[in-house]
């Protein structure tokens, strides 16, 4: 633990994947530590081979080494 005046800068940290030249959210799956990518874009799922895992959401699980992961970082304020 560290105080609020010890902190110099903060950040939101938010994982991308680049798959097949697409940008999609990306998260470790923890069962088989392969790349989780989701999307809402129904036409964008059918076209890379998605499946439905929810009324709007669609996901597909990838090997590491077929991404390209990006960080978006933004400055995170308390104020």
């Amino acid at each position: 633990m560290v105080g609020v005046s010890e902190v110099k800068e903060l950040y939101s940290i938010n994982p991308y994947a680049v798959y097949k030249g697409e940008l999609f959210p990306a998260s470790e799956e923890s069962k088989t530590g392969k790349v989780l990518l989701v999307t809402t874009n129904t036409e964008l799922a059918k076209k890379m081979g998605f499946k439905r895992t929810d009324k709007y959401m669609y996901s597909k699980s990838v090997e590491w080494d077929e991404v390209e992961i990006i960080e978006e970082r933004k400055p995170y304020s308390l104020d």
